[in-house]
């Protein structure tokens, strides 16, 4: 944020405000496990657009530990349940799909797994009702029109399973969330997380990633991230 050091051109252009004012508590010396905000209004999709690489770290854990890591990194700026719960989803759809299931299958097995998860916990009914699309029905049946691109997390987690749901490789799939409208990027950013899961690295469109902003910071990065994981 004072830096730039991650900014797609060393500039700094946008940050949510749940995000902001989770680093503004962080520069105050406030510990990452209550830095985040847990008001019904700071569940922006800022958790959710970064979780994705916390998936090579839990994929072996029991459930419950899982549910318990992704607690923790999303409340570091995102600590209402409904954030938590968003970026648990998504990990858990994610985790489906990196184990190799078929896109329909991983999306059922996810239902299954975390409403048994959630009864067993027994979170709070009325937030849970608030999942009902993603996690009570077939979210891929919706019209376009009744998917909602906001930079609210739960508009967001549906908007980009819907989006994978409804197409067949990973270039559409990521164009269609773009073209939704509203928050593009991180819409695209979520569907494209679980969209390389699908259809693996190769099935991107070189162009794209020719084109892509600090492409050589990237590759570094990620293959840190690999080294990491697989020590």
């Amino acid at each position: 944020m004072q830096d730039s050091f991650w900014g797609a051109h060393h500039k700094v252009f946008d940050i949510g405000g749940a995000t902001r004012f989770a680093i503004g508590r962080l520069r105050n010396g406030v510990s990452p496990l209550f830095s985040g905000g847990m008001l019904e209004d700071d569940n922006g999709n800022g958790s959710l657009m970064r979780i994705i690489p916390l998936l090579f770290y839990i994929k072996d854990l029991p459930i419950h530990e899982r549910y318990q890591k992704v607690k923790a990194i999303s409340s570091i700026t995102h600590a209402h349940f409904r954030s938590v719960f968003s970026c648990f989803i998504y990990l858990e759809f994610a985790l489906h799909l990196l184990n190799g299931n078929a896109l329909d299958s991983a999306y059922s097995n996810m239902q299954q797994s975390v409403k048994a998860f959630a009864d067993e916990n027994e979170f709070n009914p009325g937030e849970l009702k608030l999942f009902a699309r993603i996690l009570d029905g077939n979210i891929k049946e919706f019209q376009e029109d009744a998917i909602y691109s906001s930079g609210y997390v739960l508009n967001t987690l549906e908007a980009s399973i819907w989006c994978l749901l409804n197409t067949g490789s990973y270039a559409d799939a990521v164009l269609e969330a773009v073209n939704l409208g509203g928050d593009t990027d991180t819409t695209g950013c979520v569907t494209g997380g679980i969209a390389g899961l699908l259809y693996g690295y190769e099935e991107i469109l070189q162009v794209w990633i020719d084109e892509t902003a600090r492409k050589e910071d990237i590759d570094d990065l990620a293959a840190r991230l690999f080294k990491r994981i697989t020590q």
